[in-house]
């Protein structure tokens, strides 16, 4: 299914995660991507090739294109065969397929310094397994910067992808999650994660 949605184009500069209107620049494209989770959004810039900005995941039954309307009002419908292998690879890993993730296409420039690291650790954990955020930011060798681990995730430009579904609460329960509580236990259970009776994940599980 592909949603058609009449905006006019314009080009943007896309520095450190804003989006301001400049002549010349880059222009900002989305695509909606119909998926089980929900309408997803997929924005992304046009550089020598394609670049994605931000994926924008289903939450509180708020719509993709309602949300690319709200924070990209001026973005174009598009699409580019790069975007369409990344879109294909999230349809499979939703359908519970193994599926190794690209980083090549995403604008991970856009993230702070701190983030980035946090962001590229949380991409090294395997699939069926978590790890607290205390725990990973002993991986980035900043033990003392769980708080911190917790809101470089939070903003996580590239969910699914980069997999900030995968760092819970050191006491096994889930934690909060972009897209919602339901949806983050939802893929950590589609990863094979077990979860007891009272919502907590199983302590073989950490990584």
């Amino acid at each position: 299914m592909t949603i058609h949605h009449n905006i006019t184009k314009k080009t943007y500069t896309y520095n450190g995660g804003e989006v301001k209107k400049k002549p010349g620049s880059f222009p900002l494209y989305y695509r909606v991507l119909p998926s089980a989770l929900g309408d997803m959004g997929i924005i992304w810039i046009k550089r020598d090739g394609p670049s994605i900005i931000h994926i924008i995941l289903p939450e509180g039954g708020a719509e993709a294109i309602a949300r690319i309307d709200e924070n990209y009002p001026e973005a174009s419908e598009d699409s580019h065969e790069k975007i369409d292998e990344m879109c294909e690879k999230i349809v499979r890993y939703l359908a519970g397929e193994p599926v190794r993730f690209s980083m090549t296409f995403l604008d991970i420039d856009r993230c702070y310094d701190f983030q980035k690291k946090v962001l590229l650790k949380s991409a090294e954990i395997p699939r069926g397994r978590i790890i607290s955020y205390g725990g990973l930011a002993e991986k980035i060798f900043a033990p003392c910067a769980s708080r911190a681990v917790g809101t470089a995730l939070a903003r996580n430009p590239f969910p699914i992808i980069l997999p900030c579904h995968r760092v819970v609460k050191a006491s096994g329960y889930p934690g909060q999650y972009g897209g919602g509580a339901d949806t983050k236990k939802r893929l950590l259970e589609m990863e094979g994660v077990l979860f007891d009776d009272g919502g907590k994940i199983e302590g073989r599980f950490f990584w």
